[in-house]
């Protein structure tokens, strides 16, 4: 789908007032020509104005404007700030400078570079993409598999699910820093938390206490006493505000595991880069070719995405096995 089939409420919404304008229009056509047959005057006969192609064009319009008014309530149901005409389970990629289209998933196996679990998903981010295709890999290999991804797949909870269900991962994690004061401020690691009393102490010994929850964000933020702060000696070191906050996650403890095990075993990452990048790039560039797909909506995408994997396993078999075993494989 093109970049100009993307449409968010503004446009929708322009797009709903030329449409009722041109309605309008056409509605005092109308009422001109019934006028001018009440007053006995002649029609404007065959020509474009006919009061029959004015009603046909007030039929395309109405049809219009109820396609634009569905495709208003179908953006307001899904909470999406935009859809994609034509397309409408496609997404904007910003790794596609928002041109439509899908996410595709797979899960490699370390040791064969096989494709073992593959996906098609309508979101823009890999961050709810790591429990599904653990969870797939984990089914295919028929035992609990250990997961290696990069920073894009990095969620607290998902990797606390995957840990509950004996899945081992190792994810590179971007940690929130305090930037401000060019870095120079305390760093979160500076505050030790308790657990009991489920608070933070800074470097001077004083405490920060929970103040509020983010859902969204699923962070549990911890603030300081304005008073504390501003008799505290080391508050250039710590802030620049009235009072310090620091955050944590709701699922730091797991956060924190999977942190130890990369830092254990840092070259996971290259595992990683050495596992899947090269099956990826062959079939964005090799099998599908410029990473296009050519079938619509998801059903098709899923379709054609499987072919391409079917493929580039078949060959990464023969180039492993060699043609006699091939051969002989599929002659079952």
């Amino acid at each position: 789908a093109s970049r100009k089939a993307v449409v968010g409420q503004r446009e929708l919404a322009a797009q709903a007032q030329r449409n009722a304008q041109e309605i309008a229009a056409y509605l005092r056509l109308l009422d001109s020509q019934d006028s001018d047959d009440d007053q006995g005057g002649e029609g404007p006969g065959g020509g474009p104005g006919a009061p029959d192609e004015v009603r046909a064009a007030l039929k395309r319009l109405k049809a219009q404007g109820r396609a634009i008014a569905n495709e208003a309530q179908q953006l307001m149901r899904s909470g999406a700030s935009t859809v994609v005409r034509g397309e409408p389970e496609a997404r904007p990629m910003r790794s596609l400078n928002s041109q439509p289209g899908y996410n595709l998933q797979t899960a490699v196996e370390t040791q064969s570079h096989l494709i073992v679990a593959h996906e098609v998903v309508c979101e823009v981010s890999d961050q709810r993409q790591l429990q599904p295709m653990a969870e797939a890999a984990s089914r295919v290999l028929e035992q609990p598999c250990t997961v290696v991804a990069d920073a894009g797949y990095a969620n607290g909870q998902q990797i606390a699910a995957l840990q509950a269900q004996g899945i081992t991962s190792y994810v590179a994690v971007n940690r929130s820093v305090n930037n401000q004061g060019d870095g120079s401020l305390y760093q979160p690691s500076a505050f030790v938390y308790d657990a009991t009393s489920d608070s933070f102490t800074c470097p001077a010994g004083q405490l920060l206490q929970r103040k509020q929850l983010s859902r969204k964000n699923k962070m549990v933020i911890y603030a300081a006493q304005q008073s504390d702060c501003a008799d505290c000696q080391r508050k250039a070191q710590c802030t620049t505000a009235k009072q310090r906050f620091v955050s944590r996650h709701l699922y730091e403890e797991a956060l924190q595991a999977n942190a130890s095990r990369l830092a254990a075993q840092p070259w996971m990452m290259a595992l990683r880069r050495q596992t899947v990048e090269h099956p990826f790039a062959s079939i964005k560039h090799l099998i599908l070719g410029n990473a296009r797909l050519l079938m619509r909506h998801t059903s098709g995408a899923r379709a054609e995405f499987s072919l391409a994997v079917m493929a580039y396993n078949l060959k990464r078999v023969f180039n492993m096995k060699g043609a006699a075993w091939m051969h002989q494989a599929l002659r079952g």
